[in-house]
């Protein structure tokens, strides 16, 4: 649960980040390579990153499709309700867009703490992407992500306070193997989903598997029509406090986790134009008074700290679908003297791996079905008798 903390700008922007995290607004960590074994191979928990809350790169034509929601191996959930039918086909129309340009802001106010983070997103033909993020409104607390892809090679740049960090992932080679008949679907979702493409098909994948969305209504935002949902998290899985405790299983959520979601939606493009999280405040004020060696609580009931409701709302502003973008604008190279980690290798290797085994087991599988079966028994003529007298 809450505890304070002489710093809370770093608590808030931790608990923002992984509430960020956990919709699919930010990038992952590096991808791993796939288990090749015969059971379903195991998805990864990646900590939170640097903050990010733009969109990712569509994959080259012919190249895998974009993870679904839900988590492999999951059973079956409840047929979709109604506004999570919209957010289906707004994330096939998003996929479906060639190029886009715009401008975001998310506005942050949690635990006594209020900040920013303001970015640009381009997406170009051929998998060209360019995401860069920036959070400002922290005291000695800033941080700065860039993702961008020429259609070749995955760039990430990572910045907080001092220390930086490169990684890229040469995506070709990945999508042809990811292409394979004899990958599953669970193995070309895993690894999608930690290669770290995140933006607003992933927020809304993201949003469609975290949040249960089951009311709409239509309105205008800035005089366009849009689908109004409104939602609350179907679990809690992975939810914690600024502490990185969990949260308890049962009872209310606290009012710093934003709870209460809200989603707008382009009627004609499917666009999530706006995103507000916010938090649900107790009816009854929560006693966070430490408890003393003798059991009793310590401090009076004035002493009880008051935890507001958590805000986060995330805007997209000047939204250009299928414009012209320059293919200067993904041009990126890490200076010569850094430090760049690649998992291109490890990625291919372990796919490749994967593959032969999946291949391997379908065609036991094949020769099991194809084999001579036999829907009654032979007979099997008896030898004649030995004619020699005994």
């Amino acid at each position: 649960m809450y505890h304070k903390r002489t710093d809370l700008h770093g608590a808030a922007l931790a608990a923002s980040l992984f509430l960020s995290a956990a919709l699919g607004w930010t990038t992952h960590a590096p991808a791993q390579a796939p288990q090749p074994s015969a059971a379903q191979p195991p998805t990864s928990v990646a900590p939170p990153p640097p903050p990010a809350t733009g969109a990712a790169p569509a994959p080259a034509t012919g190249a895998a499709p974009a993870a679904t929601a839900g988590k492999p191996g999951e059973p079956p959930q409840e047929p979709p309700t109604e506004a999570e039918r919209l957010i289906d086909l707004a994330i096939k129309k998003i996929a479906g867009v060639k190029s886009v340009s715009a401008d975001m802001v998310q506005n942050i106010v949690m635990l006594k703490q209020k900040f920013d983070i303001k970015g640009r997103y381009l997406k170009g033909p051929d998998s060209r992407t360019y995401l860069k993020l920036t959070v400002s409104g922290l005291p000695d607390s800033n941080g700065t992500l860039l993702q961008v892809c020429d259609g070749e090679t995955l760039w990430e740049y990572q910045q907080i306070l001092e220390s930086q960090n490169y990684r890229k992932l040469s995506i070709k080679p990945i999508f042809e193997r990811l292409n394979s008949p004899d990958i599953d679907a669970n193995t070309r979702d895993q690894i999608l989903n930690q290669m770290g493409f995140a933006g607003p098909d992933a927020l809304l994948v993201g949003l469609r598997k975290s949040v249960r969305f089951d009311q709409k209504e239509e309105n205008t935002l800035d005089g366009k029509a849009m689908w109004v949902l409104r939602g609350t998290w179907r679990n809690r899985n992975g939810l914690v406090g600024p502490d990185q405790r969990p949260l308890p299983a049962t009872g209310p959520l606290p009012a710093f986790v934003p709870s209460l979601a809200t989603l707008y939606l382009g009627k004609d493009d499917g666009w999530p134009y706006r995103m507000d999280l916010v938090g649900k405040v107790p009816t009854i004020l929560q006693d966070t008074r430490r408890v003393g060696p003798d059991g009793k609580l310590v401090g009076s009931r004035s002493s009880i700290e008051k935890i507001d409701a958590s805000e986060i709302k995330l805007v997209y502003s000047n939204v250009q679908l299928n414009v012209a973008v320059r293919p200067e604008e993904f041009a990126f190279q890490a200076p010569p003297n850094a430090t760049v980690e690649d998992n291109t290798e490890l990625i291919i290797r372990g796919l490749d791996q994967a593959i032969q085994v999946q291949s391997m087991q379908k065609r036991a599988e094949a020769a099991r079905q194809e084999g001579p079966v036999l829907e009654q028994s032979i007979d099997i003529p008896k030898p004649p008798a030995d004619p020699t007298p005994k």
